[in-house]
């Protein structure tokens, strides 16, 4: 900079030293356009490879998780990074990976530092396009690849068995957009997953995972082209015919109000029957809530449940008019309804339940008929007590030009959006809000339009929030259609 204003312009030796060394703080990045196709532009890639691109021995040395410096040093103890899979449908599973220190032979043996897994090289390559030219060795800096590494994926490192470190890992960028796959066909539902796991074992970026609360196996990618070409391989490489569709919302359910339900399960055929009948209170419950001044309590349970909220269960039974060993069976049969909630068949949360009578006979109760009891007055008492629909509400970070600011808002109040503040950020604008989860379907491919493809977004959950009654009742609505079906 000191001799450009000196001067008034640079030499060509001089620019050569600035962009390396832009490279070298990583400052700089440059970008070339070309067509490997047409072999347009790729003389132009090496020659600048060749005489402006700083070698490994230059550049910053890697770091591992402990902050510990690895220098690319050939005479150093042997540690490696992989940094992509690729499956061949007729090798196997084809590893990159950089050497980062030391050197590796096709004889070599390391460890796997985030499995502990052993892995022996048999062959080592390095790669021109599709053609693998085999070599005995690859030494610090060298980039190379090899074949059926058994317990090795992307972002792992390889390290001799005296030197255990840890390379720092990719950090990914987080999905943008997020579908249900659905198969076409029964028969390939299990085989769906297999090969989806594979596709993330090449692509870490297109997350895959089964929701069990949801019943749906969901991808998330970086946009719409990213899944595009996710039902391309499924469809034109493994034969599997799938669509997409919008997922399920994570709803969870609770209540306003207060409510007493009774409940007489009694089934009689050949042999003993099944008779229980449960008395119970059911309502909302909050932190700092006062014990029931009502009953007589004998026990309490206080349930912090897994997916978020908690459920407070008092045994106020007195007299004995119930057994005392039926009790987990009520409890039971709640907690099983509390799994697929009355409204939607979302988790219910944050509620409070007083089983304070009921009957019992001498030879037909037993715990199945106290569950079964337990789980119907729930559902009656939940129901009469102004059940209400949360939704998730996520937290939205939007980095978008000044002269679209406008087109953006208006969007996000369409969506239900609330919005929480704005600021700057270099050039651009930086609007953040709160907005729910249903309202967010396909936002990244909405964004992109609004704002020609200069904006960006981060988004996190943020809390459940009570659903507009409206919402409420088509939502509730559609989920009984469903369920008729």
């Amino acid at each position: 900079m000191e001799k450009y204003f000196e001067k008034g312009t640079l030499d060509e030796d001089e620019m050569r030293e600035g962009l390396k060394l832009g490279m070298i703080h990583h400052s700089i990045f440059p970008v070339f356009c070309m067509s490997a196709k047409k072999n347009m532009g790729s003389g132009r890639m090496m020659g600048f490879i060749d005489n402006v691109a700083p070698s490994p021995t230059e550049a910053k040395p890697e770091r591992s998780t402990d902050g510990q410096e690895i220098q690319f040093n050939p005479e150093k103890p042997t540690v490696l990074f992989v940094f992509k899979s690729h499956l061949e449908q007729n090798l196997g599973k084809l590893s990159f990976f950089k050497v980062i220190s030391g050197e590796v032979t096709t004889a070599t043996e390391l460890i796997n530092s985030q499995t502990g897994a052993g892995e022996r090289f048999n062959q080592l390559f390095i790669m021109d396009g599709k053609t693998r030219t085999p070599v005995d060795k690859l030494v610090a800096g060298d980039i190379g690849a090899t074949l059926k590494l058994k317990d090795t994926y992307s972002n792992q490192t390889l390290h001799e068995k005296a030197y255990d470190v840890t390379i720092e890992p990719i950090v990914y960028p987080e999905p943008r957009i997020t579908t249900a796959v659905i198969a076409q066909s029964k028969n390939d539902e299990e085989k769906i997953g297999e090969v989806l796991h594979k596709i993330h074992q090449e692509d870490p970026t297109l997350e895959v995972h089964y929701s069990k609360e949801l019943r749906q196996l969901l991808i998330s990618a970086q946009g719409e082209l990213h899944l595009a070409v996710c039902k391309w391989y499924l469809e034109k490489i493994y034969k599997l015919n799938v669509t997409f569709e919008t997922p399920r919302i994570s709803y969870r359910e609770t209540i306003r109000g207060s409510a007493v339900a009774v409940y007489r399960h009694k089934k009689q055929s050949g042999g003993a029957g099944q008779f229980a009948e449960v008395h119970m209170k059911v309502e909302r419950y909050y932190d700092g809530m006062p014990e029931p001044a009502d009953y007589n309590i004998r026990g309490k349970e206080f349930i912090d449940l897994a997916w978020g909220g908690k459920l407070v269960f008092y045994n106020c039974i007195v007299g004995g008019v119930i057994d005392t060993r039926f009790i987990p069976s009520i409890l039971k049969g709640i907690m099983e309804k509390m799994e697929e909630g009355p409204i939607t068949g979302s988790y219910v949360r944050d509620v409070r339940v007083c089983v304070f009578d009921g009957k019992m006979h001498p030879v037909d109760s037993n715990d199945i008929s106290f569950k079964i009891a337990g789980m119907m007055a729930f559902k009656d008492a939940f129901m009469r007590a102004e059940p209400q629909l949360l939704e998730p509400i996520m937290d939205l970070e939007i980095l978008i030009p000044e002269e679209v600011m406008g087109d953006v808002m208006s969007d996000l109040q369409t969506r239900r959006s609330l919005i929480m503040g704005m600021d700057t950020k270099g050039n651009l604008q930086v609007i953040k809000a709160r907005t729910p989860l249903a309202e967010l379907d396909r936002y990244s491919t909405s964004l992109r339009s609004l704002s020609q493809g200069r904006a960006s977004f981060t988004q996190r959950f943020a809390d459940y929030s009570p659903v507009p009654f409206e919402v409420q009742q088509n939502v509730a609505k559609h989920f009984q259609e469903v369920e008729a079906v």
